[in-house]
């Protein structure tokens, strides 16, 4: 039971397909021969020594992240800084990689569906740029808050008034500040991204919407075990016979 690297990669596409990708980013094969032949595949937020070393373990020859690697040019592959160390490893370990990112945040199911998931919200719906809205029950925005931190193991820094009541919800996990425009337009009551900065929390304050800061890794944890399910969908309907093993590395 194997399948090549080529295969599995036409497998990511079907599933978040490449050419959703924004032109900035850096998606697909970054590491390996689209020849080489593996039995298990293992997904991952980031490549990390520990996600190496866990591939290894369980006798994965391919790792599908969702952040990539090579994300800004590089001259060298010295081992002086962290992604050197890590290419360095994954070119001795003979480990192939592909990464999902601004393909698998568009697609659809994709890493915001999962987010929205997670946090249980009903009648989800697509905004631009990834984003999705939907609802919950009405309740105070500091009670809602702490339901994300137990829904996404982690703490969170909310911004507006604790008491508040909410039920319309706009998620954008990972980098998601630059986008509050979206979730104020949408008309939600609060916003949940993992990173923002405070000029766009005041923002978003002075519009009327509350946000949810929690965690970049955090809010696309979620994304993983759903990249799992649906690359084994694929799998399954082109009878590729290959594994899927959702990483249980912790990035940090």
């Amino acid at each position: 039971m194997s399948a090549t690297v080529g295969e599995i990669l036409e497998l990511v596409d079907s599933v978040a397909p490449f050419e959703l990708a924004e032109p900035w980013d850096n998606t697909g094969l970054l590491a390996g021969r689209p020849d080489d032949r593996t039995e298990a595949v293992l997904c991952a937020l980031d490549l990390r020594t520990g996600v190496i070393e866990e591939a290894l373990e369980r006798d994965c020859g391919l790792i599908v992240t969702h952040h990539p690697i090579l994300f800004r040019g590089r001259k060298n592959l010295c081992e002086t800084d962290g992604e050197g160390r890590l290419l360095c490893a994954l070119i001795r370990s003979r480990l192939s990689m592909i990464a999902a990112h601004t393909n698998y945040d568009n697609a659809c199911p994709g890493v915001n569906d999962a987010l929205a998931g997670a946090l249980g919200l009903a009648d989800v719906q697509s905004l631009e740029s990834g984003a999705r809205i939907g609802g919950l029950r009405a309740r105070p925005l500091g009670s809602f808050a702490d339901d994300v931190a137990a829904a996404l193991g982690g703490a969170v820094r909310t911004y507006g008034p604790p008491e508040r009541p909410v039920k319309t919800i706009a998620v954008l996990g990972g980098s998601g500040g630059d986008y509050v425009d979206i979730a104020i337009r949408s008309g939600a009551d609060v916003y949940v991204t993992g990173e923002i900065s405070h000029h766009k929390a005041l923002e978003a304050l002075d519009a009327g919407l509350c946000v949810i800061e929690a965690g970049h890794a955090a809010t696309e944890r979620p994304a993983v075990p759903l990249l799992v399910q649906r690359l084994k969908q694929a799998a399954d309907e082109r009878h590729v016979n290959v594994s899927f093993i959702a990483s249980v590395a912790d990035v940090f």
